[in-house]
């Protein structure tokens, strides 16, 4: 009887901690419980109850992860995607935590000793649940936890499930496999090592991702944006001369200095839209790529860049047959590339940046050319992290290469010519 309500008080304490867990990820309000919460949650301690041996087995975590998955969906209302990536999260916490902990306790305990006896059994399960809601409970881990739930939930990418579900069974197999081995045994050492590894990668994947999501994002957003700056400027452009004679004019009217250098603060403020590199952009196609293009010229201008563009394309040519999602792409990889031509020009001396875009035969060519300050990670530009910004930049073209691998469509080079960055982007002319 006594051994009876020792494994009912276990499954409480990990179905309280399960709980607690998957209300921080999904940011559900766990103060809120009602008899629906209540009901749904005594089903899962009695499955876990009755499913329970004494002798650990791969099908226990599986059937648990299942039933866990059913039961959040219910109690939640959210869809199995959700559900799944939720619960996926906690049981990889749940794994490394429990590693840790069986870990430090076969010091001193056996496998059988841990789980039969109602003490070293409650004393662990308290143990593996503090540690879960210390892990839960850092910063840093929730925030990046939270941030992956939304985006893959978002998504709705199979991929992105399925890597969750195979790194729950694995780490099923890997806690499997320790419950079997003694602990002096290298293939427990192994294994041990396989679990937190599988534990790194899995925090270092959720990591990734978000940085990943976060920079497409913020492309996504200037995307559209800059398709209505395309109509914005080119209207703009043709009241540039009235709206400047007219300050021009006030300017003249009035003798108070303060008047005079406000009207010359405007016009030094305003975006700068004249001159023939912005001209040059003009014979490209709408749809976003002039626009950006047009924006980063600013940008670049406003930051005193001596910035030269040369257009070269056929009318309705491959860029005008692009999709929309493949537009969207290219203005990610435009961006990022202007930017970092931007940004390396500022600190050089001679501040040049040229953007050359031309049709050939069977592709389209953009290509960014930008003097530079010499540093020392320009071989590694292409790896995360690396920049010569500053700490916590560097992703720009990390992600760009990720970009450019996935879409078969597009292909790039860099090299260095009499001093200048000369990074190629190339949209090869695809078969419908």
């Amino acid at each position: 009887m006594l051994e009876v309500l020792a494994r009912i008080l276990y499954a409480i304490i990990i179905t309280l901690t399960g709980y607690f867990i998957i209300c921080k990820i999904t940011m559900e309000d766990y103060k809120k419980i009602d008899l629906k919460t209540v009901v749904l949650l005594l089903i899962l301690v009695v499955l876990s109850v009755i499913n329970y041996k004494t002798k650990y087995t791969i099908f226990y975590s599986i059937s648990i992860f299942l039933v866990n998955i059913a039961i959040y969906k219910s109690l939640f209302q959210i869809s199995v995607e959700k559900a799944i990536i939720s619960v996926s999260i906690f049981m990889i916490i749940l794994f490394f935590s429990d590693m840790v902990c069986a870990s430090i306790f076969r010091l001193f305990f056996s496998i059988e000793q841990i789980r039969n006896s109602v003490i070293i059994s409650l004393a662990t399960n308290l143990i593996v649940s503090c540690e879960c809601i210390i892990l839960i409970n850092n910063k840093k881990i929730l925030n990046q936890v939270r941030k992956y739930y939304k985006e893959i939930s978002s998504n709705k990418k199979l991929i992105n499930t399925l890597f969750l579900i195979l790194l729950v069974v694995d780490f099923c197999l890997l806690a499997y496999n320790l419950t079997r081995l003694k602990i002096y045994n290298i293939n427990y050492l192994v294994n041990s090592i396989g679990m937190i590894i599988f534990g790194i990668i899995t925090y270092i994947f959720i990591e990734n991702k978000n940085n990943y999501n976060k920079l497409s994002n913020e492309y996504d957003t200037l995307f559209n944006y800059v398709q209505n700056f395309e109509d914005w400027i080119e209207k703009e452009q043709l009241n540039r001369h009235e709206y400047k004679n007219q300050l021009a004019v006030l300017r003249c009217l009035t003798k108070e200095k303060k008047v005079k250098n406000k009207i010359d603060e405007i016009l030094e403020d305003n975006i700068n839209i004249e001159g023939q590199a912005v001209t040059n952009l003009k014979n490209l196609p709408k749809g976003g790529i002039k626009g950006l293009l047009y924006y980063k010229a600013a940008i670049a201008q406003k930051r005193k860049i001596n910035l030269t563009t040369d257009v070269s394309i056929e009318n309705k040519g491959i860029l005008e047959k692009l999709s929309e999602k493949q537009v969207k792409i290219l203005c990610k990889l435009i961006g990022i590339y202007f930017d970092n031509a931007i940004e390396a020009a500022v600190e050089s001396k001679k501040k040049n940046v040229t953007v050359e875009i031309y049709e050939l035969k069977d592709k389209v060519n953009f290509v960014f050319s930008n003097t530079f300050k010499k540093h020392k990670n320009m071989q590694d530009r292409n790896k995360k992290g690396v920049s010569s910004k500053g700490e916590g930049r560097g992703n720009g073209l990390y992600f760009a290469s990720k970009l450019i691998k996935e879409n078969t469509w597009l292909e790039e080079k860099q090299e260095i010519i009499d001093n200048y960055y000369i990074q190629e982007l190339s949209v090869l002319k695809t078969k419908k």
